[in-house]
């Protein structure tokens, strides 16, 4: 029980109530898209990922990161034990990135260390992005989770994740998706009470509907270029893609699975470093 206790904690980079993303507490700049494989005069810097495979936050990152084309090695971190990043004592949520040997924390600032070090021209006061980029974590986000865990069935499928980890072993892999269910689907009412969550599925379509109707003819937010907002959108969203949440979204919003395949082809090919490759059903990199 005492373990047990310790999951809704354990996972809470995949739980929105954490909000570690938002612009809520903090005054980031407004940002703009760039023009993403242009030539630049800058050295490519070397990040490394501490993440939850399927963490919204998470996913946010690693499509900013493919997007620009930075390749990237990631860190699975055992969601229990957290041993990955015991080097990180005050801050114990995901993500955690090392980019070129500096410990940058939470999704937004990630974003922008990275962006800093390639002196991308992100920046802008003249358009819309800061509201897409709170947007998607206080809208989009904070029902995601809800979504996923509605039954014990659910959430478990969502933590057949773990099942894809390659660095964690067979009794690791039992114990967190065994406990790590059991605990999300425990906590989904408590989630849905604190966000005011009374029919997830049809809140989160009205949510995605939002989003469409400004995306309009497209195919992207801002006409034929891909920008910041919807890569993050993009981002957050395909942390759920091979769940049963995100298919059956996906059939009910036929717009937005067209959005959703020109981004993902826009954006391209994952840059993660992986040696053999990981072929996996669940996240980003799903089919």
């Amino acid at each position: 029980l005492q373990g047990l206790a310790r999951v809704p904690r354990a996972f809470g980079t995949m739980l929105p109530l954490l909000r570690q993303g938002s612009l809520a507490a903090r005054s980031g700049p407004r940002w703009r898209a760039s023009a993403a494989g242009l030539p630049r005069s800058f050295a490519t810097p070397t990040v490394q990922l501490y993440q939850y495979e399927i963490c919204p936050f998470c996913c946010k990152v690693k499509a900013f990161l493919d997007w620009q084309k930075v390749p990237y090695s990631t860190t699975e971190v055992d969601p229990i034990r957290k041993a990955e990043i015991k080097f990180s004592d005050k801050y114990r949520k995901v993500p955690i990135a090392m980019i070129n040997n500096e410990q940058v924390n939470e999704s937004l600032a990630i974003i922008e260390k990275v962006a800093a070090e390639m002196k991308l021209d992100l920046m802008s006061s003249s358009d819309d992005t800061k509201k897409w980029l709170e947007w998607v974590d206080k809208q989009l986000a904070v029902l995601l989770f809800p979504n996923i865990t509605r039954s014990f069935g659910e959430s478990y499928q969502a933590f057949g994740y773990i099942s894809e980890v390659p660095s964690f072993s067979v009794p690791s892999k039992v114990a967190n998706r065994m406990v790590g269910s059991l605990a999300m689907w425990l906590a989904n009412g408590k989630l849905k009470k604190k966000y005011n969550i009374t029919d997830e599925r049809k809140q989160l379509r009205e949510t995605l509907e939002e989003w469409l109707k400004c995306v309009g003819d497209g195919p992207f937010l801002h006409g034929e270029k891909l920008s910041l907002p919807d890569v993050v959108v993009y981002g957050v969203l395909s942390s759920v893609r091979g769940l049963d949440a995100y298919s059956e979204i996906m059939e009910s919003l036929p717009g937005l699975a067209k959005w959703s395949a020109a981004v993902r082809t826009a954006i391209g090919p994952s840059m993660r470093l992986e040696d053999p490759p990981v072929v996996r059903k669940l996240g980003p990199t799903a089919p």
